[in-house]
């Protein structure tokens, strides 16, 4: 009879721990202090391609509303607040603080060169961070663009590394993250084109 209590007992206490377990809430970017009331999530998976995903970012905002990307984990979930404005206003940050992403691998600004996830640490004090009217950095700073058919796959994955090594930093300093459509540039014309005009 005691080894019928003991399993029963067992049991109990161990679906009463997982019902303890809570769920975590990070924030990153600079709305996460904004009224909750206009948020709209989002989650990646939502979305056929990154154009689907950056016009429905775009549309939140001239709205007047707030993004909010969702990743989540197991007890984890991440916020992501992208900084999008509605009238884009003239902003060229230095080539360090871009993410390209081709066939879902992110590459360093225009080189085919991978950023592999145990670079991620180094990359985002050195690289992402921005620097406005100081030595010291403000933020850091993350443009992740892609093609507008381009899939989404691989940015979760990248989201969720990069803000696990944020996390490691235990700063102060914001996180933010700009999703922008990758443009192809074109070569310019022949120098002998632009001298007969």
């Amino acid at each position: 009879m005691n080894l019928k209590f003991a399993k029963y007992l067992i049991i109990t206490l161990l679906l009463a721990s997982c019902e303890m377990q809570e769920t975590e809430i990070k924030n990153y970017g600079f709305s996460k202090n904004e009224s909750g009331s206009l948020n709209l999530s989002l989650e990646l998976s939502e979305f056929k391609n990154y154009g689907n995903l950056i016009d429905r970012i775009r549309e939140i905002t001239c709205n007047d509303s707030i993004p909010k990307l969702v990743v989540k984990e197991k007890n984890l979930i991440r916020n992501i607040y992208p900084t999008e404005l509605c009238e884009p206003i003239i902003f060229d940050p230095d080539g360090k603080h871009y993410v390209t992403f081709r066939k879902g691998k992110p590459y360093e600004w225009q080189t085919i060169i991978e950023i592999l996830p145990d670079s991620l640490s180094k990359k985002l004090t050195e690289d992402f961070s921005y620097y406005r009217n100081s030595d010291k950095p403000e933020s850091y700073l993350i443009i992740l663009e892609s093609e507008r058919k381009g899939n989404v796959d691989g940015i979760e994955k990248f989201i969720t590394n990069i803000t696990q090594e944020y996390d490691r930093l235990e700063t102060d300093l914001e996180l933010n993250f700009a999703f922008w459509e990758s443009i192809r540039y074109l070569p310019p014309p022949p120098v002998n084109e632009i001298e007969s005009e």
